[in-house]
């Protein structure tokens, strides 16, 4: 089981280097030796390095590893193991993923060894499956990644294993235990039982037992995301497929079993002659009943494009809506509109309004996907609705809902956000004020701003630390909307203001107001700020001028990439603050929002990148 001793030479390197650098020490815990066959068999595992491997600097990449504590990496799959003597009777329970395409979107892409060493607190069954009792010996065999560039291969010290045969009623118990743990923390969301619900499905999938198999695809339908990733996973690795495929069968027949996309795709993954798991589910979908079938047809809408999905299937996503899960009704008015869209969501949309908390917080998930989706399906008593809430002290919705009116003023509201300012106070009424009030309440706007920004300047007296002007972007905007001369002094007073330790409005504020007002005074104050002598202005003038401006910020913007450009044209490496600007002005004068770049802008823009990271974001052409 040690290195084949047909390249000493390379071998004899390799250890002598890994030596130097790092070392593994492996042991279980907590230090016990025996465990039953489906056991979890938790080990220690330290990392650490020489003083000499140790990196000087800490902001600069060290030594790391790819294991984690709670799981097995994906990263480090074909190069991480524990190497078991004898072989026999043991497999890697995750063998299936190595003939297939790996995805990696999971946590940082290491464990960062330093100068102190690194425990962490692995499951072996992860990487080993014991299938037969007996005495075994088992040591890590791994990697370690550092700079620059290097990859060096350890090994720990071998321990030593019994695994015994394990009782029925001791495998009853476990799973009984486990489904419990599974069961009473289903609903929550704290760290506490989010972790303790992990580590309950995963001491389930190494049981693997037949009744484990199938209380793992039963869960497969109602689990959230990351538990049923885990049962998924304990299912495809099981010795008990058939079992697996039988228990998965029989849900998707039953009517009162919701059928999740990861159920489909693991009985595809196992039965191989399920060739379109959607095509089966659709064939049974008008067995299932109440909640069942919500999640069933939630499941066939997932992947299915809005113009292919059938007005039945409107009609009962309609009727059964409220039987989804909450997160599921999210993603439907979030992300997938426009599969349910239809006349009969109206009662739908307005039961969620009728029956949300009078309260902003805790924010009600649906509330203003429900509102905004209303305003599109019944515009005129949605309008009434909206005005309402817009006259609330505490605004529940957010500016993304309240500002869906078309109206350039309303002068109706005038007088009730005015007070709520003067008593209330806060961004959402400013936001309103920018959004929809008038010049007659002008001078007392102007007033309020004058004495909060004295309010906040005169704390340089009691405390310096947390002294700053004011810094009202919504205030500022609807100063530039109802009078110009002074909004635009004020403007321009906020963005120069650098003299306050803690006053940083000015590193965005052209951004923050665009939010609210971006005509032409904003613009013209947007581009006299690509001359700024701070680099963070200008990024935000950049950055602001191609979301916000107009196509006569075109020339500007190019002037201000020449510039900068014929600046470090001779003075080598931009630093990493140009860089980022680079990259600012690359993607402003490629994906502007207001107007289109031709394919001689094109051109130009990789001709004035300095960088191969700048070039790599411009196109090729036009599409």
């Amino acid at each position: 089981m040690r290195l084949p001793a047909v390249v000493p030479g390379v071998l004899a390197i390799v250890a002598s280097a890994a030596a130097q650098t790092v070392s593994a020490h492996i042991e279980t815990l907590p230090g016990k030796s025996q465990f039953r066959m489906g056991e979890a068999i938790g080990l220690t595992v330290t990392f650490e390095l020489n003083v000499a491997a140790q990196a000087p600097d800490p902001n600069k990449p060290g030594w790391q590893t790819a294991f984690f504590s709670q799981i097995r990496s994906v990263l480090g799959l074909f190069s991480d193991r524990f190497v078991v003597s004898p072989a026999t009777g043991t497999r890697d329970p995750r063998n299936y993923r190595l003939n297939e395409g790996i995805a990696y979107s999971g946590p940082p892409p290491g464990t960062h060894l330093g100068d102190k060493p690194v425990i962490l607190s692995p499951d072996l069954n992860q990487w080993v499956r014991f299938e037969r009792p007996g005495q075994y010996t088992v040591f890590l065999r791994g990697h370690v990644t550092g700079p620059p560039n290097q990859d060096i291969e350890i090994e720990s010290n071998p321990i030593g294993i019994d695994i015994i045969a394990a009782e029925p009623e001791w495998q009853a118990g476990e799973l009984a235990s486990d489904t419990a743990v599974l069961d009473a923390t289903q609903s929550r969301t704290d760290n506490q039982s989010f972790e303790a619900r992990m580590s309950a499905a995963r001491r389930i999938t190494y049981l693997d037992t037949p009744a484990a198999v199938r209380e793992m695809a039963q869960r497969l339908g109602t689990a959230d995301i990351q538990t049923a990733e885990i049962l998924a996973d304990g299912l495809r690795a099981s010795q008990y497929g058939a079992v697996a495929v039988a228990a998965m069968k029989e849900l998707l027949r039953s009517p009162a079993e919701p059928v999740s996309p990861i159920l489909l795709r693991t009985l595809a993954a196992l039965d191989k002659t399920v060739t379109d798991p959607r095509t089966a589910l659709a064939e049974v979908i008008d067995r299932k009943q109440g909640t069942a079938k919500a999640v069933s047809i939630k499941t066939l809408l997932d992947n299915m494009p809005s113009e292919g999905v059938p007005s039945k299937l409107r009609s009962e996503i309609a009727a059964l809506f409220q039987d989804l899960p909450v997160s599921q009704q999210s993603e439907l008015l979030n992300y997938e509109w426009t599969k349910i869209a239809s006349p009969e969501m109206v009662p739908v949309l307005r039961h969620i309004y009728e029956t949300a908390s009078q309260n902003r917080y805790p924010e009600n998930p649906l509330l203003a996907s429900a509102v905004e989706h209303l305003y599109e399906l019944d515009t005129n008593r949605t309008r009434i609705l909206l005005l309402d809430e817009m006259k609330r002290r505490d605004l529940r919705l957010p500016y993304s809902a309240l500002s869906l009116l078309p109206d350039a003023a309303i002068p109706e509201l005038d007088a009730i956000l005015l007070d709520n300012l003067q008593h209330n106070g806060g961004r959402p009424v400013e936001e309103l004020i920018a959004r929809y009030s008038t010049n007659s309440i002008l001078e007392p706007v102007k007033e309020f701003y004058r004495k909060r920004d004295a309010e906040m300047r005169s704390r340089v007296t009691t405390n310096p630390n947390i002294a700053a002007p004011a810094c009202e972007p919504p205030l500022v905007a609807y100063f530039l909307r109802v009078e110009p001369a002074w909004g635009e002094q004020l403007f321009r007073q906020s963005l120069a203001e650098r003299s306050y330790t803690m006053g940083r409005c000015w590193l965005g504020i052209i951004g923050q107001t665009a939010a609210y007002n971006s005509g032409p005074i904003w613009e013209k104050v947007a581009i006299d700020a690509l001359q700024d002598p701070a680099v963070p202005v200008k990024i935000d003038a950049v950055k602001s001028l191609a979301l916000y401006g107009s196509p006569d910020s075109r020339s500007a913007v190019f002037d201000a990439f020449r510039y900068w450009h014929e600046w470090w044209e001779n003075r080598g490496e931009p630093s990493d603050e140009d860089r980022r600007l680079e990259q600012a002005l690359a993607q402003a004068t490629t994906q502007p929002k207001n107007w289109t770049p031709s394919d001689n802008d094109l051109a130009t823009v990789r001709d004035l990148c300095m960088t191969a990271g700048c070039r790599s974001q411009v196109p090729q052409h036009l599409n």
